[in-house]
């Protein structure tokens, strides 16, 4: 896929689309992403999931200790418990995680067995050096590992979103019309 391309259909600006285009070209070869409305759909997803192809790793970064409360209930009941935690992207990624397996990659990767899914997957060492799938390639990679992993290809096929979405984000349905949004908009570029 060109980078224009890949800037269309995920509305990335082209000097991030240029970073991803021959790792995500790749890696969708590799896991049989291969017609528009795969496509579509995996770049839709991709294109929420790292905020247009500008990050990928989770951000972790709050100010407020009673935002993160109201966040992570279950982490955190006080303000006083979360207050250690502000500013402090690694303690916080720690403490939610049980240990460094916060989201990295396109489709953020998160907890420690699927990180070591993955390494087994894709012959990479994500267990001793989880920061390796922030890179173009390994986040390319583990998004779309993890998109065929969990059946997101027969999802794509009838074009269910909502499917997609509950397999990445769980019950949250997280931006679940803005995933929609996108894909009516990456596989119109991809049928022209």
């Amino acid at each position: 896929m060109i980078p224009e391309t890949l800037a269309r259909c995920t509305g990335a600006i082209l000097r991030d689309a240029e970073r991803f285009a021959d790792p995500l070209s790749a890696a969708m070869a590799l896991y049989a992403i291969d017609n528009p409305r795969r496509q579509a759909a995996f770049l839709a997803t991709v294109s929420i999931e790292s905020a247009k192809l500008t990050a990928t790793e989770e951000s972790l970064y709050y100010k407020d200790a009673a935002r993160l409360c109201r966040i992570y209930p279950r982490a955190f009941k006080t303000g006083d418990e979360a207050m250690p935690y502000t500013c402090n992207p690694q303690a916080l990624g720690e403490k939610l995680y049980a240990g460094k397996w916060w989201g990295r990659g396109l489709i953020q990767l998160t907890w420690q067995d699927n990180y070591k899914r993955a390494a087994e997957a894709l012959g990479r060492d994500y267990l001793a050096n989880p920061d390796l799938v922030k890179e173009p390639s390994d986040a390319s990679l583990t998004a779309a590992w993890f998109w065929h992993d969990k059946g997101c290809n027969q999802l794509a096929d009838s074009a269910d979103m909502a499917g997609i979405t509950r397999k990445v984000n769980g019950p949250a349905m997280v931006h679940l019309s803005e995933r929609e949004t996108q894909y009516i908009r990456a596989l119109a570029v991809l049928r022209n």
